[in-house]
């Protein structure tokens, strides 16, 4: 059964990594958060815009789980492509280091 809707950036982001090419997260190791989100503006941030915002049924509690903040006033598909990259990246390079721990 296709699953419809994503109503956290956490559902995104597992939903991203399932089909996200191991090379482009070895790559976003060596890079800031800022190189990535860059990197990746006409590439994995117009999915998000388009996939997850644009085209997503459950847009609203995904906007209602971001909480009342200030900066997601006015959220946009630009908006969320930002805060879901800066996530992504963060969870790409904090499980990396996690896993050399180990």
């Amino acid at each position: 059964m296709k699953k419809v809707g994503y109503s956290t950036v956490d559902e995104i982001l597992t939903d991203i990594l399932k089909t996200c090419p191991f090379a482009l997260q070895e790559a976003a190791k060596k890079m800031t958060a800022d190189e990535f989100r860059i990197s990746q503006h006409f590439n994995l941030r117009m999915t998000i815009r388009n996939k997850y915002f644009y085209g997503n049924p459950k847009r609203e509690q995904l906007v209602k789980s971001l909480g009342n903040k200030k900066k997601y006033m006015f959220l946009d598909g630009d908006v969320l492509s930002h805060i879901v990259l800066e996530a992504l990246y963060r969870k790409i390079t904090t499980e990396s280091k996690q896993k050399t721990m180990k």
